[in-house]
């Protein structure tokens, strides 16, 4: 009855899960019965447990036990305490870590930080007593007991906290290792989306324009419609009234424009557009009065952090200007704001020539190619060096820009070689960023380094993601899925809301491609079958409302 009285202001979709640790790395000081926290699936606590794991921390040793759950999750853990014996009280240090050994880090330590969501935290523990406790992005657990006594545990477990989606979108193939590129990206995305479409779940947790990009594509390919993209879109300028730039960011937006356009088409559903009428032509007006008479944007150029000390970085703005004038035109033909879309077109002719260099860069080289702006050796730079300086935020746009310079077979091998080495290195989610020279003589993720290798974690990075602060599930490398879906099925969606679909598939060296993508109307299937001659034979169910050829 009191539940009816309360006025509940908001419900939490997401659902949680507890999970078990697959493995126990390492165990320091006295610890028994270690091998009972893999199997115990019960959380509750009674009086009389006769079977109990414990851990002894002395004077001279503190005891402890690392666990590896065995995938990237978004959480936090739960402890099932029995007794503390010894002392009063017993104070327990939980640390949580995307890698064995950020985990096992002191903070301060390579970078490891408790920024946006605390990861290492001690707490009191008590007899009898089931405590849930952290909230980040983690694969592994260092419980530690810092007090002199004996704890008995009778559970460790992980607390998973995710959005129950359907997978409507699939990939399937003859190579093994692009299927599980492009289920990891899927996976990597989907841990992003919490009751807004975050970054990271580790850090930063917050909702970036410019990182939704890559999210929103593979979002639409596999997800589908949900209310985090439009109600993310419509928070973010909420959140910027103009003259602000979204995310203080004047770049994040043209994404903005860019993201919007692209999801109520992909949709055919125009309530956001519709109820952000004033706020889209106010901020397409403040965009054209921020190019100078060369087109260049003069109010910010930060494309992606790699390309952000580089002179370059004022090329790709002209190449991301041209993608966002490019849908404002759609958006004000929407609008019927005929002489606004006159001024983007005017403004468009200023920028079809680059007159600045992509300085060897893949992620400016692709913008200028995709933004069709005279390349100035874009082409030869994308075609340099296989993997090699890719970034995680740019590769679905250096791949797709690749596609139209390279052979399958180059396009394909670098998108292997890159994720690839991630999963290599004991990846099940994208990260923030990756360099492949980084897996040179590198101790994986899933493996303590003995100091005979570099820690690829705690080790690599720079900017605002150095050492253990990098985060390695992050939505804006899920680049593969959207790739993939319009390369090897070769999805082009010609018509708003998925009415008109066209087929134009790359297989490369592949035998077979088959998936399947979400649409408004419902799930699109495709397959693709390589003959003996060397002719694709495709097969595709489409529900009604939608044409596919």
């Amino acid at each position: 009855m009191f539940l009816q009285k309360v006025n509940f202001k908001e419900h939490d979709t997401r659902v949680k899960k507890y999970i078990l640790p697959q493995k126990i790395l390492k165990t320091t000081g006295k610890v028994e019965g270690k091998e009972l926290l893999l199997h115990c699936s019960e959380r509750q606590v009674f009086l009389q447990e006769k079977v109990l794991a414990s851990l002894t921390t002395t004077a001279e040793k503190k005891a402890g036990i690392l666990f590896d759950f065995g995938f990237e999750f978004s959480g936090g853990a739960l402890l099932s305490i029995h007794t503390v014996s010894g002392s009063e009280e017993a104070v327990i240090r939980l640390s949580f870590g995307e890698s064995a050994n950020e985990a096992l880090a002191a903070l301060g330590e390579k970078g490891a930080c408790n920024d946006h969501s605390p990861r290492d935290f001690s707490f009191c523990a008590k007899n009898f007593s089931v405590n849930e406790l952290g909230s980040t992005g983690f694969r592994f657990l260092y419980v530690e007991l810092l007090t002199a006594c004996t704890v008995t545990l009778k559970a460790v477990q992980g607390v998973f906290c995710y959005q129950p989606l359907e997978y409507y979108g699939s990939f399937e193939c003859s190579d093994p290792l692009l299927n599980k590129i492009y289920d990891t990206a899927a996976y990597t995305c989907h841990l992003c989306i919490q009751n807004e479409i975050w970054d990271g779940i580790k850090r930063d947790r917050l909702v970036w324009v410019g990182d939704m990009a890559p999210e929103m594509k593979t979002i639409k390919y596999v997800f589908g419609e949900i209310p985090q993209m439009s109600s993310g879109l419509e928070v973010s300028a909420q959140h910027a009234p103009l003259p602000e730039w979204i995310d203080t960011m004047a770049t994040y937006s043209l994404w903005w424009l860019i993201i919007l356009e692209e999801w109520c088409f992909y949709t055919g559903n125009y309530t956001t557009v519709d109820r952000q009428r004033e706020y889209i032509c106010g901020l397409i007006r403040q965009i054209l009065a921020h190019l100078d008479i060369n087109g260049v944007f003069t109010a910010g150029s930060f494309i992606d952090w790699p390309s952000n000390d580089s002179l370059a970085a004022i090329a790709g703005t002209k190449g991301l200007t041209v993608l966002c004038l490019q849908a404002c035109v759609r958006l004000c033909r929407y609008f019927k704001e005929t002489q606004l879309a006159q001024q983007c077109r005017f403004a468009l002719k200023r920028l079809s020539v680059c007159r600045e260099d992509c300085g060897g860069m893949k992620q400016i080289a692709s913008l200028l190619m995709l933004a069709g702006i005279d390349d100035h050796g874009c082409a030869k730079v994308l075609k340099q060096g296989g993997a090699k300086g890719f970034s995680t935020f740019m590769s679905y746009y250096i791949l797709t820009a690749m596609a139209r310079c390279c052979s399958e077979k180059e396009v394909l091998g670098a998108l292997k070689k890159y994720y690839g080495t991630m999963l290599k290195l004991g990846a099940t989610t994208f990260w923030e960023d990756f360099d492949i020279a980084w897996a040179e003589n590198a101790c994986g993720i899933d493996r303590i380094c003995d100091g005979t290798k570099t820690d690829v974690h705690g080790d690599n990075g720079k900017y605002c993601y150095q050492g253990f602060r990098h985060s390695l599930c992050h939505g804006w490398s899920s680049g593969p899925v959207p790739f993939l879906t319009e390369y090897v099925l070769g999805v082009n969606i010609l018509q708003k809301g998925c009415r008109v679909i066209a087929l134009k598939p790359h297989l490369g060296n592949l035998q077979y491609a088959r998936g399947s993508i979400a649409t408004p109307k419902g799930r699109v299937e495709i397959v693709h079958t390589k003959a003996e001659d060397g002719k694709i034979i495709t097969q595709v169910s489409a529900p009604k409302g939608i044409k596919v050829y």
